[in-house]
Parts: structure tokens; sequence; C-alpha cells
């Protein structure tokens, strides 16, 4: 066996000789002509009380391929390992990683199973094609530059008061519900992205921390002027909250003020929902009302 120190030894010397330092300022890894990405999670920590198990394996295909579009990637294929704890599981969530293939247009590669005893698991490993290897990271953005949401904010923030009990379920309409599964995803924002973005990063874990991905990354200061909630959340979701909405799979891109107008007509011609809400500046941290927000939410 290995000893745990030899294990630490080993890991630093890759790190120290990796181009990329594990892809530290990545959402997904470039590899020649491809992007590549895994997510992970636990049924008892992710599937939330209201989803199936194809919900649940369907948004976390939806999940990992997130980090591949706002990089610049299209959709190219998933390849997926599960845990189940009995055969009715298994096929539930083969069932939501096919319909997930067929939402993102891309194809299955390969599955593993798995016998699980106690709780079930998924990862998925999402597969993205770039042209003349170019793609974006989450270190480019320059004072000047805009800021642009794509996609709406607020699915998690709604999901945490029904967790929380702040919100009775049978209160909240079947529609606005499943968007906490299936969220204001922009397919198709990719294609802007690779044209016009300098720096990027996906709504995973917060939109705060999202946009501190960038502003680490790239060493600046984000003013942010607006927040972008689904108008069906107006009544549910205030801004403060929407700052830490989490799980949304909505995008923080930047672009240069020479490519702005392009990057909205790329998201008007192809129907994208993007929103300028701020501007980079000489500086570090997030401003929003004149103050400075701390970074907040998951990080690995």
């Amino acid at each position: 066996m290995v000893r745990l120190e030899s294990w630490k030894l080993l890991l630093d010397e890759v790190m120290k000789n990796s181009k990329n330092e594990w892809c530290k300022d990545y959402d997904a890894c470039p590899l020649n002509d491809f992007l590549l990405n895994i997510d992970g999670y636990s049924s008892s920590r992710s599937k939330l009380p209201w989803m199936s198990y194809e919900d649940w394996s369907f948004k976390a295909a939806i999940a990992s391929m997130s980090d591949v579009i706002v990089s610049g990637g299209k959709p190219y294929a998933l390849l997926y390992s599960v845990g189940v704890t009995d055969e009715n599981v298994l096929k539930s969530i083969s069932i939501g990683m096919g319909q997930a293939s067929d939402y993102l247009k891309s194809i299955i590669l390969k599955g593993d199973t798995n016998k699980s005893t106690n709780d079930s698991w998924i990862d998925v490993v999402s597969v993205g094609r770039i042209d003349n290897k170019k793609y974006i990271n989450r270190k480019g953005a320059k004072a000047g530059d805009y800021l642009i949401q794509i996609g709406y904010l607020g699915y998690g923030s709604l999901s945490q008061k029904l967790l929380e009990n702040k919100i009775k379920i049978s209160d909240v309409d079947n529609k606005l519900l499943r968007k906490t599964i299936l969220p204001d995803f922009q397919i198709d924002a990719w294609i802007p992205i690779h044209k016009y973005g300098t720096a990027s990063s996906d709504n995973s874990d917060g939109w705060i921390s999202t946009l501190y991905n960038i502003i680490d990354s790239s060493k600046v200061k984000v003013v942010l002027d607006a927040i972008e909630i689904d108008p069906l959340l107006n009544d549910i979701i205030n801004n403060e909250e929407a700052l830490n909405s989490w799980e949304d799979y909505n995008f923080a891109v930047t672009t240069s003020e020479e490519n702005i107008d392009d990057f909205l007509d790329e998201c008007t011609k192809l129907k994208i929902r993007c929103f300028v809400v701020g501007k980079i500046e000489e500086g570090f941290g997030l401003y929003y009302n004149n103050n400075k927000i701390e970074n907040y939410g998951w990080t690995w």
C-alpha cells in the first residue's frame, strides 16, 4: 500500500509540473479540440425532495455540461458512472441521462454501474468541442470590460426557501417548481461566449461565488449594477437572496467594449437571454449599491 505521504509528494510534483495548475482558473479543462468537465453528487446531499431520480440525473448532466458551455464549448458527449441502491433507481437515472442527452443534442459515450448500499451517487463527464483550440476561462477580464448575465437568477433561492419551509411547496406553481430542475438554461450561449467572451464562469454555487471566480482569477473589481431575476419569482425572491442563488446554471461573462454590441446582437439572433449587468474596473472585489460584498458560497 502506498503511504499517504507518498501520495502527497506525488501530487505536489504533478501540480508543480502542470501547465494548467489543475485547471484552477477553468470551469472546464481544455485538451486539444475538446473541453472536459466532471461533476459528482450523492443523492442524500443533492436530490431535492420533490425530484425523481430521473430529474436528479438530468440536472446532474446539465450541471456538468454547463461548465463546458460557459467556457465556449459546443456540447458533444456525456459519460457517467453511478452507484445505486436498487435496479429501479438505475433505470430512472438512465432515463434521465437519456433525456439530458437529447436536450443537449449530445451523445452518451459510456455508462458504468455500481452497487451502493445506503446512498445512490452519480458522476457525469461532459465533453465539448472547441474551434481553433479557443476557449474562455476565468482570468481574461480587464478594466473597461462589460459584465453580462446570461439566463435568469433565483431558482436556487426558491429551493432554499422550500427546504427551510419558508414557502409551502403547495403554494408554488408547478411550472416554477420545474425550474429548480431545469433552470433558465441557455444552451447556445457557447457561441457568443466563444466569439466574444474575455472571461466566464457558471453559477453552480451562488452568484456571488460565481462572480468571485472571475474576480479572483482576473484580479479585478466588479461593479454590479443589476440583478436579473426570473419575473415569475418577483414576489418570492429579492435581489439580496438572488445574489446567493445556487444551481441556477446561468452564466457570468465579460466582454470588451469593442465587442459588446456584437455579443448582444449574437444573443438576439440566437434568442439567448443576455443582460448587461455591470462593468469591470481596476481594483479588487465585488461591489453592489456602493457596498463591497464578500465572497460567499460553496467552494471545493
